[in-house]
């Protein structure tokens, strides 16, 4: 498990936002529960997948840090076609550095109710599978806003995560 400090700061440079940003983002969750609570500084605790795989549905599904824990809760519910939770299968991802490999990109529409992770084909070059995640809401008409996360930042986040041991175990 990584520390919350260190993962931060990790995060802040893979997905090219400001380490102030993520802070906010993992003070809100905080304030929600829906990342582990504890102590500042070195005391600050360790962060499993559940928390990983929060503070990536808020950084692509809020557009402020005042709104993580809303956007969170409404990524997490959209459901694929097979009646999959696009949290539960992120969850999945941030679990298990293996299957976060296989992973191309993640995309989220902040102002519609819609996600969608692009899986690596067999060469892990191209897009093999393209897994959607929706609301069940009628066509919404407007400008579509996209925020993505690549799949190699995910699965550098899922090693930091997983730590030495899990990784070295799979290798």
């Amino acid at each position: 498990m990584a520390h919350r400090t260190a993962l931060n700061t990790q995060i802040a440079e893979l997905a090219g936002i400001s380490r102030h940003t993520v802070d906010r983002i993992g003070v809100n969750l905080n304030k929600g529960g829906l990342i582990l609570a504890g102590g500042r500084g070195r005391h600050a605790p360790s962060m499993g997948p559940e928390d990983l795989k929060n503070i990536i549905l808020a950084m692509l599904g809020a557009e402020k840090t005042s709104k993580v824990f809303q956007a969170v809760l409404g990524l997490h519910a959209l459901k694929s076609a097979s009646g999959d939770l696009f949290g539960d299968v992120l969850l999945d991802i941030c679990s298990d550095p293996e299957k976060a490999d296989k992973v191309m990109q993640v995309t989220v529409l902040r102002n519609y109710p819609q996600a969608t992770i692009y899986w690596k084909d067999e060469s892990g070059s191209r897009v093999g599978r393209i897994e959607n995640f929706v609301a069940g809401a009628e066509e919404q008409p407007g400008l579509r806003v996209v925020a993505s996360l690549n799949g190699s930042v995910i699965t550098k986040l899922v090693k930091i995560v997983a730590g030495p041991k899990k990784v070295a175990k799979e290798a």
